[in-house]
């Protein structure tokens, strides 16, 4: 199942992490530049990595050149599971 999951994020940050809620929404920082869509590119990779899914299933669907941004994730959990998941590497960087 596709579920869409929306989330704020910090391009060009010292490290990859979960840096807790802008807004209502998972705020992730990534390393990469918001220039030609490395950032979004490390986004995936990154969320691919942490939640043991593979990078093919995960994709920004809207706010490619925004912070805000919704993304499409291929799995069988539940968006609410996701998002769960999400919040447990809030101490977690790379």
């Amino acid at each position: 199942m596709k579920q869409k999951i929306a989330l704020y994020i910090q391009p060009g940050a010292r490290q990859n992490g979960f840096a807790g809620y802008f807004a209502g929404q998972p705020k992730i920082k990534i390393k990469s530049p918001a220039q030609g869509n490395k950032a979004n590119q490390e986004l995936c990779a990154f969320l691919a990595r942490k939640l043991n899914l593979p990078k093919s299933g995960i994709a920004v669907i809207q706010g490619r050149t925004s912070r805000h941004k919704i993304i499409s994730i291929e799995s069988n959990l539940s968006a609410a599971e996701i998002l769960l998941n999400i919040s447990k590497i809030v101490n977690f960087t790379e």
